[in-house]
């Protein structure tokens, strides 16, 4: 089927930008996007062979995308705020059952805000793909040798322009182990600059504890992570997998921050059959 825009209101006072494509009576599947991104970095979910099968959606977070960008940090410090938006959206989508919440890199802190305030009674189960989660506590300070390599991160927070394309066009290039095809790296980059400088800036200062929570993760999860990632490390992101009683880990060798990206193929087909399994 064609794919429907919608724009959601909610509750949680931001317009949220939202498409869904697919069989609306297929087992359900949200996928939520990372940092400086918007809902075009599924595109190679959404246009494939999972939308014969399942009932697919994606949103721009608050502050990307065509969504709402309010000027307010605490608009993006807040658990209880992103919690609602993921809500909006389940609520928004009428699913015919509970969704497998498909969530990258930043969008791991996304589900486990959602978790901590709705739970997981109505979801089916998780996909953390090369995510952070603070599972295990909050993301360390950068040590002075790594403030240094992390140059693109405050280019990204430039109110510059000349800057801030930098930044984004270096942290685009840093994703994928090899390079991304022409097409997809300008939308990647185009669809990153729609975020302002101030929303990065207060997402990055934002971090989140979920060490208390972790023991709410009674559902069955996926975690797919590249070996060769740079943004969220092999060995940060893998570590929770003492923590999941229901966890499977998937590991892209060669692959850097976005298997859905550099192998879509093999990522389509892991994701296909956990959520058939899970449903």
């Amino acid at each position: 089927m064609d794919a429907t825009f919608k724009t959601v209101a909610g509750d949680c006072g931001v317009p949220l930008s939202m498409v869904q494509k697919g069989n609306m009576d297929g087992p359900a599947v949200l996928f939520i996007h990372g940092f400086s991104q918007s809902y075009l970095s599924w595109e190679q979910q959404l246009e494939s062979e999972l939308a014969e099968k399942f009932s697919l959606a994606a949103f721009d977070l608050r502050g990307h995308g065509s969504s709402g960008k309010p000027h307010t940090s605490d608009s993006y410090t807040n658990s209880q705020t992103w919690a609602c938006d993921v809500n909006a959206v389940i609520s928004a989508a009428e699913f015919k059952n509970k969704p497998v919440l498909v969530g990258w890199s930043w969008a791991g802190f996304t589900i486990m805000h959602y978790v901590r305030h709705y739970g997981v009674e109505n979801i089916a189960g998780i996909n953390f793909v090369g995510a952070n989660t603070a599972l295990k506590g909050p993301m360390p300070t950068p040590s002075p040798s790594s403030q240094k390599r992390l140059q693109w991160l405050r280019e990204m927070n430039s109110t510059d322009i000349t800057e801030n394309l930098r930044g984004v066009t270096t942290f685009i290039d840093l994703m994928t182990a090899k390079p991304l095809s022409s097409d997809v790296r300008s939308s990647q980059i185009i669809s990153s600059m729609m975020t302002p400088a101030y929303v990065r800036a207060a997402m990055i200062g934002d971090r989140p504890d979920n060490s208390d929570i972790a023991p709410a993760l009674a559902v069955p999860v996926l975690v797919s992570h590249g070996t060769e990632d740079v943004i969220v490390p092999y060995g940060a992101g893998t570590s929770i997998m003492d923590l999941l009683p229901d966890g499977t880990l998937s590991t892209y060798n060669g692959v850097g921050h976005a298997p859905f990206l550099e192998d879509p193929i093999r990522f389509n087909g892991e994701l296909s059959k956990f959520v058939s399994r899970v449903n």
